[in-house]
């Protein structure tokens, strides 16, 4: 019923398993990843609202209407509007009215603008959620965790190796801090730990194929969260 697809800034770097700011005075071995936090240039002006479909409707199996209100930012080309379903890889629209064919099953639909670099824009008020059903099905449990969003990368992205991995993602939540959570990225054995709302450049990566793993976890604990949107995985290959 729900599947997610295994599918001038301020900057902060780190190598394997190491927390921002406990960098090391070592160097990195050729084949230590390397972790760079940054901040896109957001765009908190930006509105974004989903009219349809209204929250907790139950469609019949076949074509849904998806409808969308945007203030304050262009839409085409160029910055179209990003939805996802389920944790789905999201896929861009250029047009703010348009329909799906859903099968039955219960849906999660995030939709999102990006900034001209094409990173998702992270600010409250820049993206819209919704849950309804199709068919009949059961509603997710209802919960007030924090939840992700996972932009960048997509599912078998391909890498030129002289190119770093970019990680953007939505945090659906208070803030990680004041959520008591954090944000876990990891590449193999190597793992990089954000404690805010960021994204993270990847360098140094020899070449091969990769399993990136985004994840919440509990601040005190280590634990994973158990929401259904709490982490992801891709696939990815550096040539």
């Amino acid at each position: 019923m729900v599947s997610c697809d295994s599918s001038t800034n301020k900057t902060e770097s780190s190598t394997v398993q190491q927390n921002e700011g406990q960098l090391s005075a070592e160097e990195p071995s050729a084949e230590s990843p390397i972790f760079e936090k940054f901040q896109p240039e957001m765009n908190p002006d930006a509105m974004l609202d989903i009219y349809n479909p209204f929250g907790n409707e139950d469609f019949e199996i076949g074509k849904v209407a998806f409808s969308f209100n945007i203030r304050n930012h262009g839409l085409g080309q160029k910055n179209p509007l990003m939805l996802s379903l389920n944790g789905g890889t999201s896929k861009p629209y250029t047009q703010p009215n348009f329909q799906l064919e859903l099968n039955k099953g219960t849906y999660r639909a995030v939709a999102y603008l990006l900034n001209e670099e094409g990173f998702a824009l992270k600010e409250y008020g820049n993206y819209s959620a919704r849950d309804f059903t199709v068919g009949g099905s059961k509603p997710f449990p209802e919960e007030d965790a924090p939840y992700l969003i996972l932009h960048l990368p997509n599912e078998a992205q391909v890498y030129p190796s002289n190119e770093p991995v970019i990680v953007d993602f939505l945090y659906l939540g208070g803030g990680p801090e004041s959520d008591g959570v954090e944000v876990h990225v990891e590449v193999g054995d190597a793992v990089f730990t954000l404690k805010e709302i960021a994204s993270v450049k990847i360098e140094n990566l020899s070449k091969g194929a990769y399993r990136l793993r985004v994840s919440l976890r509990d601040a005190n604990t280590g634990k994973e969260l158990d929401g259904i949107f709490s982490s992801y995985t891709r696939n990815i290959e550096i040539q």
